[in-house]
């Protein structure tokens, strides 16, 4: 066993080898090769498994619980890496996560599935074999190159093999303990400590343990700005040198310094690429202080890597407990000993000459990303038998570079930190411009929409295609104007952004040689004003943005909109890939009927097969754990089917109406029975349909599914980002957690943003939203030149066919307000021509889109979901109608401005657009407002984030009309927020109340839930995922069970500020349970000046609330002349439990004093607050922090009626959350 101490200059590392194939070893007296695999860890772990050459385990991934040990076989010639993964959720079936989609691990997780095959996310702890190097050698090392995540050890198995009898084990076994808490002290000596043997050796042959680490510096070992989970505000604020004395979590993992930064100087590349030119860095370095014996950087070679004649098997344990070895520093003479004669003379002290170890050795950076065996990157052949290949995959998601295409300086390509990105995350990165987000920050990123630009990469070693095998390269998203070149040949030039592509590359591929893949992203700004003059007989008109963005296709919002900055992308804004297989499933399909019982499911499973070699597709149906359906069909003409039937099936319901239950489908395509390639998808059973039926008013329009009529109070949603692909899972998961917490139903994705990521409708899918889908055409008179409708067509196919399966959606929508601009522009419309043909030669021929192109779209893909030509659209009326179909509704706001408070009176059958502008919260404000003098309301930074038009005048009219006047910037920003949480009240609150007559309004959908920026706009919560008093007053209106109080409204401004003699009012309750139930209904009458209660309370008992609509409580009337301005406070209790409250107020509150409400907020340990008032309170909000949730705020608070806020993640010692109320000081 040696030490490659040797200058290896020339050379690669053992895992850039490709081993050649070698007859079995005449020394082996074992037929296989074992590799163990041992968890002494204190909790279960995932070790994972992937083979880079020769025949690996049968089990790439596998559970280990604590204290046991797995026992594979591989091949002699194996070569592999080894990892631990920690804290994972797997589905029943381990093919995905738990949670549906994305990361199953925290830490070195392989695609989210049970059973790897690509290696682990960095940062990850390695051990890596090449156990017949060709050479007679083996290979291994505990590598740390691209981080760190559990300790581990390596254990030789000799096998009887006589040429390594002679080895002493305390030069074999590495091990590296970089974990707080699981270092043993100074000293620490396992065998006088209970073991007899320590991983593989004993007293007589003792490892030699580095002695000089303790558990302190374990624990601060990590630089800070490498930990994968650094703190959110580290020490001084001055990242990443923050304060050592910050507490860092016991489990830290680390990345390394090139894993993490992708610099050149960091990965050994470029002008750095020899052992002279890169130096061990901060994370090297102190790698080799806590771990000796582990390889720390791509020259590190020569003191990290263990070499040995070959025939040994191998035990990798995690967690091996003591302390790191430091076995190549101490016994180099030994270890020398081995390298000259193959094994070591036990009495001999002599020390022996160093050979240069053979050429043929060679190595090259495993950090250097031109060449990268990153293991998120490893393309792992399966070679099920002989000739039979399975799907291979190589994300290529690492190794890029990218530059301004006419750049030719020699520094001007950059490195790329991960695919999927965009120009503008990798121009930030770099500091080629500043945060767009900032300040005026936007203007100086604008130069970059009219560039050129280039990404790089060099794709992994290929080796020569096996018969009946082909290598696709597959774009999951090309933003936009797209030039792909594979080796100087262009393979493919995409123009829109949306449709996927997969290219076969077999041919062009160069076995043994560099293959580069690079593709030229042009200027999509540039573009569409070329397309734009190139068709003058166009009627380029439309809102928002520069019309020549009709003519791409390309999210809209990125030419910016009433709510967004102008920031015009390009890159590979999704995933790139390297796939080879003989026979792949391209596309699974579930067709389905319930029956009218909805006792039983039937339908049929039909897989498209790709590739001549798959003969059989394997078809199953799982319920989880339980397997309710299986069966197997032959491919023909390239498709095998089944037809399928399940009784007494789980039905799926949006959240509030029933369960989510989803099944797992899949297929797995083979061939001589050795599988080939496996798909699955998560459906739900369920009957969703649009109920459009005349009626007294006009026509309806709501949604049933399964029989139960759902009111849809929701959101429309925007993408989350300017820059979509740094949008994680988690802050999917946090926006549509929020939303269901909110007892919002239903979410419309908006026309101008983009088809959202697999993981949003996997989320919606598992929570129980809804999903209205728009088509991506927003506010335009969108051209319909074949060119661009075939582009169409193909785009709406891939994304529709990609979205078939999910239970959430549950309607398409040709587009958003192209009808309202159809109308605003005086466009042709004739509703009663049904002739296709005839549309395309109008001034408005995007009709052949919305109503030919688009149904037949959904019709071929997805039968089981309505289809809406519009958003707004009714039978071909005018858009603003109210009787019939969808109508967005911005008489509040813009139009006629009218007053919030009758916002109900203004509605239609489905109000799916409406909203109020509000400020976002302070720190949101300051975070962007880089200027401290600009933090008032009118500054110009401020109006700069809010890019609605007219919005001070809009701002200021419902302010006035409503508010006593502030200027300070806090009071100011809680007006805004009190007039858009009372706006929406009063809408959602008339509209369910509609819904319980006779399905008069079947929904609302607020514009808009989130933000894409840090901006004043219509969102309820802002960019940061902090709710504006907004989300909290629809919270309680859309409650299961809600009670409301109004008096009628009397209009001052035209009267005069008059006062009526008197005023109707009505109390009503809506519910959307199930059933029938009893309650108790109370109105309160309070004084606003004193408190106290004007005149006797009005309590109704057992009151039948009606199922799933509205119960009419009683009316009455409020002698105004006689009264003084008094409340109406209205509780109601089920089962003897008060569910929900509601205030009606006098209107304006501007003219009621609301100073001294005598409030007491008083907080109950950690988890709660109680909250008393004097006198009636308006609008009380909490601070929004950051960790801490309160699950009610913007509250009205009556005497005599404590409210109890529960609150979660205030820690004991942290600060009182601040609260303030309208009128007050």
């Amino acid at each position: 066993m040696a030490l490659s101490t040797l200058p290896l200059v020339g050379g690669v590392h053992h895992m850039s080898i490709k081993p050649p194939r070698r007859k079995a070893l005449e020394l082996r007296k074992e037929p296989v090769t074992p590799l163990l695999v041992t968890n002494s860890c204190p909790e279960t772990i995932w070790p994972g498994i992937s083979t880079q050459s020769g025949e690996g385990p049968k089990e790439n991934g596998f559970a280990l619980e604590s204290g046991k040990t797995y026992n594979q076989t591989v091949s002699e010639d194996w070569q592999g890496r080894i990892w631990g993964r920690t804290n994972c959720s797997f589905n029943d079936a381990g093919t995905k996560a738990k949670s549906g989609s994305g990361r199953a691990c925290q830490s070195g997780d392989c695609n989210g599935i049970l059973n790897c095959v690509v290696g682990g996310d960095v940062p990850v702890s390695l051990a890596e074999f090449t156990l017949d190097a060709g050479d007679g050698h083996t290979y291994y090392d505990i590598s740390l190159v691209d981080g760190y995540n559990i300790p581990m050890a390596i254990v030789l198995q000799p096998l009887q093999n006589a040429s390594l009898d002679d080895i002493p084990p305390n030069l074999t076994n590495p091990s590296c303990q970089g974990t707080v808490g699981l270092l043993r002290e100074k000293g620490y000596d396992p065998y006088s400590s209970g073991y007899d043997t320590f991983l593989g050796t004993n007293k007589s042959y003792p490892l030699p343990f580095e002695q000089e680490v303790d558990d302190k510096q374990v624990s601060r070992w990590c630089p800070w700005d490498l930990q994968q989970n650094p703190p959110d505000k580290p020490g001084d604020g001055v990242y990443p040198y923050p304060d050592d004395n910050i507490e860092r979590p016991a489990f830290d993992p680390c990345f390394s310094a090139c894993a993490k930064n992708n610099q050149p100087e960091d990965c050994c590349t470029g002008k750095y690429n020899s052992p002279s030119a890169c130096s061990p860095s901060e994370y090297s370095k102190n790698v080799k202080k806590v771990c000796p014996d582990a390889y720390s950087y791509a020259f590190d070679d020569q003191t990290s890597t263990f070499i040995i004649p070959s025939g040994a098997g191998f035990e990798v344990v995690f967690c091996p407990g003591a302390r790191s070895t430091n076995i190549l520093a101490t016994e180099s003479e030994k270890l020398h000993q081995l390298t000259e004669n193959g094994h070591v003379d036990k009495n001999s002290q002599a020390k022996m000459s160093m050979e240069r170890i053979r050429d043929t050795v060679l190595r090259r950076s495993a950090g250097a990303r031109s060449v990268r065996l990153d293991p998120t990157a490893l393309v792992v052949t399966l070679l099920a038998t002989a000739g039979v290949l399975a799907l291979a995959t190589h994300h290529l998601s690492e190794g890029w570079t990218f530059k301004q295409a006419d750049d030719a300086a020699e520094d001007a390509w950059l490195a790329v930190a991960r695919v999927p990105t965009n120009v503008h995350l990798d121009l930030i990165h770099h500091e080629k411009i500043p945060d767009p987000f900032l300040g005026f920050n936007e203007l100086k990123a604008e130069w970059v929409a009219d560039k050129t630009w280039t990404y790089k990469v060099l794709l992994p070693d290929v080796l020569p295609p096996q018969e009946g095998a082909v290598t696709v390269l597959a774009f999951d998203g090309l933003d936009t104007f797209a030039t792909v070149r594979l080796n100087g040949q262009v393979i493919l030039e995409s123009d829109n952004m949306f449709v996927p592509h997969r290219i076969h590359v077999t041919k062009q591929l160069k076995p043994g040689s560099d293959n580069v893949l690079e593709i030229d992203f042009a200027s999509a700004r540039l573009r569409a004003i070329e397309i734009r003059e190139a068709h003058p007989e166009h009627t380029w008109v439309g809102f928002n943005g520069d019309m020549s963005r009709l003519a791409v296709r390309k999210a809209q919002y990125h030419w910016g909109w009433d709510w967004g900055p102008i920031l015009n992308t390009c890159g590979p804004w999704r995933a790139v890939r390297l796939e080879t297989y003989q026979s792949r499933i391209s596309d699974l399909r579930i067709d389905y009927r319930l029956e009218e019982s909805l006792e039983s499911v039937k339908g049929t499973i039909a897989a498209k097969v790709e590739g001549p070699s798959g003969d059989v597709v394997g078809f199953e149906v799982h319920s989880g754990d339980g397997l309710v359906f299986k069966e197997s069909a032959k491919v023909s003409d390239g498709v095998a089917k089944v037809e399928f039937h399940v009784n007494d099936p789980q039905l799926w319901y949006p959240h509030g109406y029933g369960d989510q239950p989803l099944y797992k489908v899949t297929a797995t395509v083979s061939a001589d029975g050795v599988d080939l390639h496996h798909s699955a998808r998560r459906t739900g059973f369920r009957r969703g349909e649009l109920v459009q039926e005349p009626d007294r008013i006009g026509k309806t329009f709501f949604f049933r599914v399964n029989g139960v009529d759902v009111f849809c109070g929701g959101s429309d949603w925007i993408p989350a980002d300017s820059f979509t692909p740094r949008v994680t899972e988690e802050k999917y998961r946090k926006w549509l957690e929020m939303m269901v917490d909110g007892y919002q139903v239903m979410i419309r994705i908006w026309g101008g943003g983009i088809w959202e990521e697999d993981v949003f409708y996997d989320l919606c899918d598992e929570l129980g939203v809804l999903v209205w889908q728009d088509f991506m055409f927003g506010c335009g008179n969108y051209p319909a030149f074949p060119e661009i409708l075939e582009s169409i067509r193909s785009e709406c196919h891939a994304n529709v066919a990609r979205l078939r399966h999910h239970p959430s959606v549950i309607i398409y929508a040709g587009n958003n307000e192209d009808y309202q601009v159809q109308e605003s522009f005086g466009l042709t419309y004739d509703y009663e021509d049904k002739k296709p043909e005839n549309w395309l030669k109008t001034n408005f021929p995007a009709r052949y889109i919305y109503e030919k192109l688009l149904p037949e779209v959904v019709e071929a893909e997805s039968p089981h979901v309505a289809y809406h030509p519009g958003s707004p659209w009714g039978d071909g009326l005018k858009t603003s109608n109210n009787k019939v179909g969808d109508m967005h509704q911005w008489n509040v706001w813009h139009g006629t401005q009218e007053k919030y408070q009758i916002f109900d009176t203004l509605g239609g059958r489905f109000n799916s657009e409406f909203g109020m502008e509000a400020f976002p919260h302070i720190d949101t404000i300051k975070y962007y407002c880089t200027d401290a003098s600009q933090l008032y309301p009118q500054s110009h930074m401020i109006d700069f984030h809010n890019k609605a038009d007219g919005h001070e005048r809009r701002i200021a009219t419902y302010l006035v009309e409503n508010f006593r006047t502030q200027t300070d910037l806090e009071a100011f920003i809680h007006l805004t927020q009190l007039s858009q949480a009372e706006a929406l009240m009063f809408g959602y609150r008339g509209w369910r109340r509609q819904w319980g007559e006779e399905r008069h309004c079947g929904g609302a959908l607020v514009w808009q839930l989130n933000d894409c920026w840090p901006v004043t706009s219509w969102s309820i919560v802002d960019y940061f995922l902090r709710k504006k008093p907004a989300y909290y007053a629809m919270r309680r209106v859309l409650a299961p069970i809600a009670v409301a109080v109004k008096r009628a409204h009397h209009d001052w401004s035209v009267v005069h500020a008059r006062v009526p003699a008197k005023s109707d009012f009505d109390v009503w309750v809506a519910s959307s349970q199930p059933v029938i139930m009893k309650a108790t209904v109370e109105v309160r009458f309070i004084s606003v000046s004193t408190g106290r209660e004007i005149k006797e309370k009005v309590v109704k008992r057992d009151i039948q609330i009606t199922a799933n609509g509205t119960t009419d409580v009683m009316c009455g009337w409020i002698d105004n002349v006689k009264e003084e301005p008094h409340v109406l406070a209205a509780r109601i209790w089920v089962e003897g439990k008060l569910v929900a409250r509601d205030v009606d107020w006098p209107q304006p509150l501007k003219y009621l004093d609301l100073e001294d409400r005598g409030v007491q907020v008083e907080h109950k340990g950690q988890d709660e607050m109680v909250v008393k008032a004097d006198k009636p309170t308006k609008g009380l909000v909490f601070e929004e922090r950051t960790g801490v949730l309160v699950h009610d705020s913007a509250i009205d608070v009556m005497p005599g009626d404590e409210q109890v806020i529960k609150v979660r993640g205030l820690a004991a010692d942290d600060a009182p959350l601040k609260w303030t109320y309208l009128g007050r000081s």
